[in-house]
């Protein structure tokens, strides 16, 4: 399958699918989704669904472990924690994902994007941590095997350039797989995201043997990456700017404020571009690749037939 990121919004129904139509004659299979409350759930079921991408908190693991006063320093008071959270319980992770779980089961999503990532919200600035992917990988399976019962669609782990899954390191991505209980499992190969985990890649050959190599690092364990997204960064090395203005300025901010820096920060580090390197010797090293999914950044749904096409042409 050969599909591509989308949101449905109100208003937008009848133009997606003109543009949908256009490209299921250029091999376009499917979608791949996010389910929120924006729509509702009934609205889904119109659209070409194949994947769900669950929803995710960049910062979570200090809530889940109730340490109230690192959740403090990131939210500081109740009102800015059940803003992002919608609960001061822990268990609202649980019943969220859950929920998730089940409405994707509902509009027969066939297969779900989990990020096993966390990263504070000062933390994107300064890349220094006070906990380790193993804290990350640990705690993420206590929430997944929870959730993820019984039978389901197919559930897809992705790498982030966070600490968690990046899937360069072996031991720790086996260490994962193996402690999740839900049987119908996998992995995502997000390719902006494996090239945010290294600072010398200047250009798309550079990314190309970079990715290729971390591919052939997870020896068995790439006959289970099911799933790839598609995009790139821009090859500026932003990551080695000095970013002590905008710490400065974020460190001034209300959490309002402050939101609208990191988001900023965040679109420059990984603004999901379009992949212009040999992706065909990259698939081709997948043998059980199953979704190639297209998450581009388009600045609106009038611009997006023309983003998927341009990279279509580095797919076919």
């Amino acid at each position: 399958m050969i599909g591509f990121s989308f949101v449905p919004k109100n208003g937008e129904e009848k133009k997606f699918f003109k543009i949908y139509e256009a490209l299921e004659k250029e091999g376009v299979t499917g979608i791949e989704t996010i389910i929120g409350d924006h729509v509702p759930l009934e609205s889904y079921e119109k659209y070409p669904i194949k994947g769900v991408h669950l929803l995710y908190y960049p910062t979570w693991l200090e809530f889940w472990k109730e340490e109230r006063e690192k959740v403090r320093e990131d939210f500081y008071n109740d009102e800015g924690v059940l803003n992002y959270y919608r609960s001061l319980k822990k268990n609202i992770l649980l019943e969220t994902f859950k929920k998730q779980f089940e409405d994707a089961k509902k509009i027969g999503a066939k297969y779900l994007v989990f990020h096993v990532s966390h990263v504070r919200p000062k933390d994107i600035f300064t890349f220094d941590y006070d906990y380790t992917s193993m804290e990350v990988l640990d705690e993420t399976s206590k929430i997944v095997n929870e959730v993820f019962k019984g039978e389901g669609p197919l559930l897809l782990f992705e790498n982030l350039p966070w600490p968690g899954l990046t899937l360069k390191d072996y031991g720790l991505t086996k260490y994962f797989f193996e402690k999740i209980k839900y049987e119908n499992k996998g992995f995502l190969l997000d390719l902006s995201h494996m090239i945010c985990t290294e600072k010398n890649i200047n250009n798309f050959q550079d990314a190309d043997r970079y990715i290729l190599k971390k591919i052939k690092e997870l020896r068995e364990l790439g006959k289970f990456v099911y799933g790839v997204h598609i995009n790139a960064i821009d090859f500026i090395n932003y990551s080695e700017k000095d970013f002590s203005d905008e710490i400065e300025s974020w460190e001034k901010g209300d959490r309002k404020e402050k939101f609208k820096i990191e988001w900023k920060h965040m679109k420059k580090l990984d603004p999901h571009k379009i992949y212009k390197g040999n992706l065909k010797s990259i698939l081709n090293v997948l043998p059980n690749l199953k979704y190639i999914n297209l998450e581009l950044n388009f600045s609106s749904i009038d611009n997006l037939e023309e983003v998927v096409r341009e990279q279509l042409n580095y797919v076919k």
